[in-house]
């Protein structure tokens, strides 16, 4: 008994919910007046060349060195100079590929 009760009592709520909100009026989207619609408006073409501006001087920028980028080392050849000796330390000039390794004798993949 208490659950056909409580199935009457959802009913009447969603009844009672889709009234309220039949009886809400929609608001309508409508033109303030002095204003264009979209696509047509005054300040258009200043944005465009705003854009041009900046695009301009996005494309003119070198993007930084694929090595500088996340230490990233291209791959060498194998008996390809893998390394350079500057004094006491020696900098990683490639990686070797797999199954090779970089002789720090000779500075060369093996």
């Amino acid at each position: 008994m208490q659950n056909m009760e409580n199935a009457l009592l959802c009913l009447l709520c969603l009844l009672g919910s889709g009234l309220v909100l039949l009886g809400t009026p929609e608001p309508v989207p409508e033109l303030r007046p002095g204003l264009s619609p979209p696509g047509h408006g005054r300040e258009e073409p200043e944005l465009a060349e705003a854009l041009r501006e900046v695009l301009a001087e996005l494309g003119t920028r070198e993007p930084p060195a694929l090595e500088k980028r996340l230490s990233w080392v291209p791959w060498c050849e194998p008996w390809q100079s893998c390394a350079v000796r500057r004094g006491a330390r020696i900098g990683k000039r490639c990686s070797c590929s797999p199954g090779t390794s970089c002789n720090l004798f000779t500075l060369k993949c093996s």
